[in-house]
């Protein structure tokens, strides 16, 4: 989630994974993958910043649960030809 300033006023927290696209002439226009436009009045520059900051955050967290390769990986069944 990243914080935008919507041009009505105040802030609100949006899920980056849903923006396909920032355009800038000259408002700042947020297409989400839905096909809604916001107007922001955070510059692109600044969006694109908050984007990488969640995104990387989230691959820190991955990293943090990732396999250690010392446990033991038990299958819910059998492979096929095997009981």
């Amino acid at each position: 989630m990243i914080p935008v300033a919507p041009i009505a006023g105040g802030t609100i927290l949006l899920n980056a994974d849903l923006i396909e696209a920032i355009e800038s002439d000259p408002d700042t226009v947020i297409v989400l993958a839905n096909g809604r436009r916001m107007v922001v009045t955070d510059d692109p520059q600044t969006l694109v910043h908050h984007i990488s900051r969640a995104r990387a955050a989230v691959l820190a967290a991955a990293q943090d649960v990732a396999p250690r390769g010392n446990a033991t990986v038990v299958p819910l069944r059998p492979a096929k030809g095997q009981s």
